[in-house]
């Protein structure tokens, strides 16, 4: 009698998320995934809403920020990388 194989835990599926978003998992890791999304609704909701969001961002093409918001967040970033700070 063949064994089952526990499912993979809600951190590990979290883990892959973007891998299996991405179509770069192994055909048996999909499968385990798969079963774990058949099985948790909340990992459901969570793989469904990432896939939809990266469709509308995709689907939104690019913009320009306004150059005052451009600005601020370009400072912001560069003092989080001085190490003075």
């Amino acid at each position: 009698m063949r064994e089952e194989v526990p499912l993979y835990s809600c951190e590990a599926f979290r883990a892959q998320l973007s891998n299996l978003v991405d179509d770069e998992v192994a055909v048996q890791v999909r499968r385990e995934l798969e079963r774990h999304l058949a099985e948790c609704r909340v990992c459901e909701v969570l793989f469904d809403s990432t896939k939809k969001t990266l469709t509308i961002l995709t689907d939104a093409g690019r913009f320009e920020l306004p150059r005052d918001i451009s600005e601020r967040l370009t400072a912001k970033i560069l003092a989080s990388l001085d190490p003075a700070n």
